[in-house]
């Protein structure tokens, strides 16, 4: 009856400290995977501002030649013409996998 007893304790730790390190090793990569996500969104935010602040100060033909020197991010501007005013659509997007996008809409 001991034995038994003994044998169906350590079935029963067994099944609890597995289950305890699998959740804490989930939890850590998702953490770790959000930090990445974090990392990548605000550097897109920065790249933003900057693309803001170039656009107010230079020529359409600047613009039009802009590229980022960022291999992480791709950019894309586009500009229309409305009523003697530009409008510029901003749009900043992750080449590798995983999938950071912002989009802005600039008038000058």
């Amino acid at each position: 009856m001991k034995k038994s007893f003994a044998l169906l304790m350590t079935i029963i730790l067994m099944t609890f400290f597995s289950y305890l390190s699998i959740s804490i090793i989930e939890t850590s990569t998702i953490s770790s995977n959000i930090d990445k996500l974090k990392y990548l969104h605000l550097q897109a935010n920065i790249h933003m501002d900057y693309i803001k602040k170039y656009i107010k100060s230079h020529t359409q033909n600047e613009i039009d030649t802009f590229i980022l020197n960022d291999m992480r991010f791709k950019t894309k501007i586009i500009s229309q013409n409305e009523n003697n005013q530009t409008i510029y659509h901003i749009s900043i997007k992750t080449i590798n996998d995983t999938e950071i996008r912002i989009c802005s809409k600039l008038f000058k």
